[in-house]
């Protein structure tokens, strides 16, 4: 759930946040659509559309489902607004995270003591944190180690003017490079010209070493999909290596009970999608909390 900031490009959209993670979410579940209300009347998310373009080799058409959701200011601060709600004694930021241990049955952070620890982050993340040394990490190392993850490089284009016809996003079929394009002005709501390209993985993975190398090949995918007839003022590009499982599991999440380390994420819950991740949060963290009351 990345969002940035347009800054020094040189026009009139400094300032301008972008999604350039996920782009959307839905709602199935009750107890996630309870604070998607909550949210709504918040003014942090609002609604976007149920109708999406799809094209097919150049023919557009559209296709219609459920209602998506995306946040006023960008979807990070759907993030924010849940983390607001919490005592200010229970989040902290900035940390870097380089190690974590189990050393007779007593879970460490960077050598420091922690009663349970959840990993919210792609599984070759959390492997490279999960220290090989010890023997009874085999559980979580294991876990980590389940699931496949493709690439993404999103690349953002700032226009003049909205130089297409109207449009929320297309599903883009049949492209080698581009898979998906938003027009973030419709997300926001302002109809500012900025588009997010999302392309394939099998041309992401081919510029993970140098992103800003694919802008050009996936501007011109998106010029001829759209039928635009000028280059963009402003582009680019954020490259995603672990950017969504290929192959997420029914669980809800992981816990190793023995150690009290569990993981959640979109990889999880029947991800991946948005939703997913805060359901498999929601069951790791209520795991959590009923194992340490225990204790006490």
């Amino acid at each position: 759930m990345a969002t940035r900031t347009i800054r020094d490009s040189g026009t009139a959209l400094e300032g301008h946040a972008v999604d350039i993670g996920a782009s959307y979410f839905t709602v199935r579940d009750p107890r996630f659509r309870e604070r998607v209300e909550q949210m709504l009347q918040a003014g942090v998310v609002r609604e976007w559309t149920n109708t999406f373009h799809v094209s097919d080799e150049g023919e557009m058409r559209t296709t219609t489902g459920p209602m998506r959701y995306t946040a006023t200011h960008g979807i990070r601060t759907v993030v924010e607004f849940l983390a607001d709600q919490l005592p200010d004694s229970c989040v902290s930021s900035g940390v870097e995270v380089e190690r974590i241990q189990l050393d007779s049955g007593r879970l460490a952070v960077n050598e420091s003591p922690a009663d349970a620890i959840a990993l919210c982050l792609p599984g070759p993340q959390a492997l490279r944190l999960l220290d090989e040394s010890e023997p009874s990490l085999e559980r979580a190392r294991a876990a980590a180690s389940e699931r496949t993850w493709e690439p993404v490089i999103a690349i953002t284009t700032v226009y003049d003017h909205r130089r297409w016809d109207e449009f929320d996003a297309v599903f883009v079929n049949g492209d080698p490079t581009v898979s998906w394009i938003a027009h973030d002005g419709s997300r926001r709501g302002t109809g500012a010209p900025v588009l997010v390209s999302h392309m394939t993985s099998t041309a992401a993975v081919q510029h993970l070493v140098e992103p800003s190398g694919a802008i050009e090949e996936a501007v011109m995918s998106t010029r001829r999909t759209l039928s635009i007839d000028a280059e963009p003022m402003w582009a680019s590009a954020q490259r995603w290596t672990f950017a969504r499982p290929t192959d997420a599991s029914a669980e809800p999440c992981f816990l190793d009970a023995d150690a009290d380390l569990g993981m959640a994420g979109d990889a999880w819950a029947g991800g991946p999608r948005v939703e997913a991740a805060w359901m498999s949060g929601v069951a790791l963290g209520e795991q959590l909390a009923a194992r340490l009351d225990a204790r006490r």
